[in-house]
């Protein structure tokens, strides 16, 4: 195998001696005594009748291999083999059939005067929809529930962003009156469960007889609801798209509901949504605080509130557009850290050079001009000659051309200028869901919960 370092000083170390290129790393998989390989990464054996024995695909999940000789073993244990589901589970509940009615487009492939068309229409909505009624959150000082861990010492500022923004959203829902007894605080799309933690640790005391429900698809290590030993905590494994809330048991069994979520992605919002404002679950629905993020994860057919923009003028094929805008919001220069960094070594090696071609040049230019003067004169008139009519062809050249619009366009497109469209669109997005919860009868508004300097991601829904 090409791919593989054999690290002598690390032949004892109890991890995988293969080298993945990609991570610039050892794969870091333990492995059995006496293997310098993990399962995955062992070179191929060979069989009993001395043939290769090959890896393939797992037929339950693709994302992992294993050995042609052993399939029928493994299916027997694999961890994705089909389980009898819990009854909570049913198969798109909250996911439309035609996920894929509405393909998406690159903005690339989007003429630009329907570029130009959408743009000046999430303007004008923005201005007449949106602009007055996003308001900014109280400011609080760190929530005693986070206060001690974010006074702890070599925090990285990564932390402390994420620490606030659990402040604030703590902050949020206490102010809005939205903790009360006999409640069942649901996180949606928990992650590790640090929000759930500190929502616990501060609202689920014995007598209060509540308890959070935290929801997510994916089985996580280092889980930080772990430490919650109490029985007022419950965690269960299920796909958003596929969650009838209403018949899981922590659900059903209290008497009023909060979902909640920080950062929830996407289309994943949107089945959020679909949970809460389920029947069995909206008589019960105390009220819906979801920050949200990576708008441009939504899907047309998936998105919640495609009556509602539509009812604002945004047909499928702006939505389409809106959908490749809001990434403009937070992508930066579009590049990623390492080009970003080779790039900027890139520019500095040719200014340097630059300064001293220049240099150079200064010095010969100075010697000619004490070898010869009415020469070097020469020289000056011949090079302002060339520079005038540098001038004249720059100025020709920016003469406005029959395509004055697009052009005007173009130029418009500056970094800022896409930042600002793509927070516009984002909020249209956002806006349109809280239509939606308005007409299931919530008070429903959006809210910056924390500067942008703590997070570009800084949006909120409040229901109530």
């Amino acid at each position: 195998m090409t791919d593989i370092i054999k690290l002598e000083n690390n032949l004892n170390v109890p991890q995988c001696q293969y080298f993945v290129v990609r991570k610039k790393r050892l794969c870091r998989m333990t492995v059995r005594p006496g293997k310098q390989y993990c399962g995955e990464h062992e070179p191929q054996p060979k069989t009993v009748d001395n043939k290769e024995d090959k890896r393939i695909p797992c037929p339950n999940d693709p994302k992992h291999t294993c050995y042609i000789s052993k399939l029928e073993k493994h299916l027997s244990i694999c961890n994705a083999r089909a389980v009898d589901l819990p009854p909570y589970i049913v198969q798109n509940i909250n996911a439309p059939s035609d996920l894929d009615a509405y393909p998406r487009r690159l903005l690339s492939q989007i003429p630009v005067e329907s570029l130009m068309q959408v743009i000046d229409k999430v303007n004008l909505l923005y201005d007449k929809c949106i602009k007055e009624h996003i308001t900014w959150a109280p400011q609080h000082p760190i929530h005693t529930t986070v206060l001690e861990e974010f006074n702890e010492p070599n925090r990285t500022e990564s932390s402390l962003r994420h620490l606030r923004q659990v402040s604030s959203l703590l902050w949020l829902i206490e102010n809005e009156g939205l903790v009360s007894d006999n409640t069942c605080y649901v996180e949606l799309g928990a992650g590790k469960g640090h929000l759930s933690y500190y929502a616990c640790c501060a609202w689920c005391s014995p007598a209060s007889k509540s308890g959070v429900l935290l929801v997510d698809r994916a089985s996580l290590r280092h889980k930080r609801d772990n430490k919650l030993t109490d029985k007022s905590t419950q965690r269960i494994r299920a796909d958003l798209a596929h969650l009838a809330l209403h018949l899981v048991p922590a659900v059903a069994d209290c008497v009023t509901v909060l979902g909640f979520a920080k950062h929830l992605c996407g289309i994943a919002t949107d089945y959020a949504l679909r949970c809460i404002t389920a029947e069995g679950v909206l008589e019960k629905a105390k009220g819906i605080v979801l920050a949200t993020c990576c708008h441009h994860r939504c899907e047309h057919a998936g998105y919640i509130a495609n009556k509602q923009l539509q009812d604002l003028g945004i047909n499928s094929e702006d939505l389409n557009a809106m959908l490749g805008m809001v990434s403009w919001a937070t992508c930066g220069y579009g590049r990623s850290r390492e080009v970003r960094k080779r790039l900027e070594a890139q520019k500095n090696s040719e200014q340097a050079t630059e300064y001293q071609t220049d240099l150079d040049h200064s010095e010969d230019q100075a010697d000619s001009e004490l070898n010869d003067l009415s020469d070097s004169k020469d020289q000056s008139d011949s090079l302002s000659s060339k520079d005038q009519n540098c001038n004249l062809s720059i100025e020709e050249e920016s003469t406005p051309t029959d395509h004055n619009d697009v052009s005007n366009f173009k130029a418009q497109l500056t970094k800022e200028y896409k930042e600002q469209v793509g927070r516009k669109a984002k909020a249209l997005l956002d806006w349109g869901r809280v239509l939606y919860l308005r007409e299931k009868g919530f008070e429903a508004k959006l809210l910056y919960y924390v500067p942008t300097s703590v997070s570009l991601e800084n949006v909120s829904y409040l229901a109530r």
